[in-house]
């Protein structure tokens, strides 16, 4: 018997394969500094410590989709990452192919659909709200200078990326 297989969160499925996709590109640009002998020895060491750290991202992002709950991500992730055939990917879900091949095609679907739909706006002063939510959803960080002791905002994604950077060299210092 199988399970109900439906397609779920396709806007986020399909913003993993972009990342995933992104990463990639990334790691093979990384990869032709890296053997560049052009390059200077300090640019082609700090394209091999980058590349170390993306193919870390790179490998969690494929082992969240690989391990996921959801059948519909799985299915993402052997059809449009590991490139198989609809059938290997029913195959490696226990599902009947063209149970499959129906969420494929609402998905393909999904993916030709334009993204940006113009909104009417019914709320006034829209635009200090969506600011006021952008906000809360992505908080800025402050921090003061060492040296002048200004203090300037940093964005929530550049702080996230901060953060994700520090905890990396603490587990190869841990060696965790």
């Amino acid at each position: 018997m199988t399970r109900a297989f439906k397609l779920y969160n396709p806007e986020t499925n399909l913003r993993m394969i972009q990342d995933t996709y992104r990463i990639m590109d990334y790691i093979d640009r990384l990869e032709s500094i890296e053997n560049d002998e052009a390059s200077s020895l300090e640019r082609r060491q700090a394209a091999t410590k980058e590349k170390s750290f993306q193919m870390i991202d790179l490998e969690d992002l494929k082992s969240y989709m690989r391990n996921s709950k959801h059948d519909f991500t799985k299915l993402v992730y052997y059809k449009y990452i590991e490139g198989y055939s609809l059938e290997e990917v029913a195959q490696a879900l226990g599902q009947s192919y063209s149970n499959v091949a129906k969420i494929h095609a609402s998905f393909t679907e999904y993916m030709k659909q334009p993204k940006e739909e113009s909104i009417l706006n019914p709320i006034p002063n829209f635009n200090e709200y969506l600011e006021q939510l952008r906000e809360l959803i992505n908080p800025k960080y402050e921090t003061c200078c060492a040296h002048c002791g200004c203090t300037t905002t940093i964005p929530h994604e550049l702080a996230r990326k901060i953060f994700a950077n520090e905890s990396r060299r603490e587990r190869v210092k841990t060696g965790r």
